[in-house]
């Protein structure tokens, strides 16, 4: 009887919280308090997310296999390129999914991993007859402290934490450090980003790495510096393969 009551009293709560501060999607700003689903997106934002099952290049976007580096790029890649390959299945160039990134990054929506991680397993289930991504673990790009504690959270890990759980792959947090703080990529011409990440991360447990394949996860992949600093590192700590995975490409 108690139980029962309480559920009652906490419905009650939610009704009320929900008439004094109404969810809006994130993208449109739409009310959708009446929706029982992805509340945070609303259906019709929810449609602009047409995963595609494409595999492109990671350098210079041609149609790839698997992802991997084309051939024409196999001379530049060598020696200076570390991912494996590269999976994103979304463009940053489409207004809902970068404002709902955008809203998951500066606006504190820190909900929005949830439908993100939902959008992001159907894709990997989509590509899954492709890959086999059983053996992966999942490691998420780290972000710096400072940066860390002024955001409150990693939305990188957040995302990361709804596909191991949907998807069931290992998750791995934090055998990837960032050591330094470095400036806003996206505030850099492409010829400066490499050298602003350069030796930003370190692997403080290659013993954990070793021999394993990874999946390496950020939310935007843009030039690649920030994964391809991140992979070279893993490499170095003994990793066998690393694998890109990020929600948008821009």
């Amino acid at each position: 009887m108690l139980k029962l009551y309480s559920k009652k009293v906490l419905m009650l709560i939610e009704k009320l919280l929900t008439l004094l501060f109404p969810v809006r999607c994130a993208v449109c700003g739409k009310g959708t308090e009446g929706a029982k689903r992805n509340k945070l997106i609303c259906s019709g934002c929810l449609k602009a997310f047409s995963a595609s099952t494409e595999f492109h290049c990671p350098l210079c976007e041609a149609k790839s296999i698997g992802g991997e580096v084309c051939f024409s790029c196999l001379p530049l890649a060598r020696g200076k390129f570390h991912l494996d390959r590269l999976f994103s299945p979304f463009s940053y160039k489409e207004p809902a999914v970068r404002k709902t990134i955008k809203a998951l990054k500066y606006d504190f929506i820190e909900g929005l991993a949830g439908p993100l991680g939902k959008l992001m397993t159907g894709y990997l289930g989509k590509i899954g007859n492709e890959v086999d991504f059983k053996d992966f673990t999942v490691i998420p790009v780290p972000l710096h402290r400072i940066k860390f504690n002024r955001r409150g959270y990693n939305q990188s890990e957040l995302v990361a934490a709804e596909i191991s759980k949907l998807f069931g792959l290992g998750i791995v947090e934090n055998l990837i450090l960032k050591t330094r703080p470095t400036k806003d990529q996206a505030s850099l011409k492409e010829e400066k980003r490499t050298e602003n990440i350069k030796g930003a991360f370190v692997c403080p447990k290659p013993e954990m790495v070793s021999g394993k394949k990874i999946l390496l996860f950020d939310d935007v992949y843009t030039t690649g510096a920030t994964m391809n600093e991140c992979a070279r590192v893993l490499k170095q700590s003994g990793a066998a393969e690393v694998s890109g995975l990020a929600i948008a490409r821009g």
